[in-house]
Parts: C-alpha cells; structure tokens; sequence
C-alpha cells in the first residue's frame, strides 16, 4: 500500500465516519423533538377531552390515539434508521482498522527489503 493510497484511503473513510456521526446527531435530535411533541400534544389531547362535551370526546380520543400510534411510527423508523448508521459505523472503525494494519505490514516489508 503506497503512502498516498494510504492517505487517501483513511481520508475517505474518516469523512464518510464524519458523515455518520452527522446523521446520528440528526437523527437523536429528531427523535427528542418527536418525544418532546408527543408530551406536548397528549397534555393537549387530554385538556381538550377533559374540557369537550361527552359526545365530542369520542372524536378526540380517536384522533389522539392515532397521534400516539404515528409518534410511534416515527419513533421506529428513526431507531431503524439509528441501527443502520451504527452498523455503518461500526464497519467504517473495522476498514480504518484494516487500513492501518495494512499500512503498518506494507511499512514492515519496506524495513524488510532496506535489510
């Protein structure tokens, strides 16, 4: 592995590692606004149902259910998403581990031949 090869490799591994650790923050701030906008709109639901006439709330406990049931949708498909990004990240450390190792044995068989 020549120097620049080397060089390059890490430099388009590390940015790709940039690149996830990027989309994780995104996707846990994602994830805290989605919590923090579920709180918000069950305290919302719940004064809503509290404050209707009986013959609304039926409405509005349905609506509220289908709110909890599509927080809960995004809440997987964030953690799907989250599962994915660690598996991309754990892959990029093994091939940035495996460059190294690589450059270290081409570095090795350079000492070798000077002998």
């Amino acid at each position: 592995m020549t120097e620049a090869n080397y060089q390059e490799t890490l430099r388009t591994i590390q940015t790709e590692q940039d690149l996830v650790k990027s989309e994780l923050r995104s996707i846990e701030e994602q994830q805290e606004a989605i919590f923090y906008l579920n709180q918000e709109e069950q305290r919302l639901y719940s004064e809503i149902i509290a404050t209707s006439p009986p013959e609304e709330r039926t409405f509005f406990q349905d609506r509220e259910l289908d709110s909890l049931e599509q927080g809960r949708k995004a809440q997987h498909i964030l953690a799907e998403q989250e599962a994915a990004l660690m598996k991309t990240k754990k892959q990029l450390l093994e091939a940035e581990e495996e460059t190294y190792q690589k450059h270290r044995n081409a570095l090795r068989e350079k000492e070798k031949e000077k002998e």
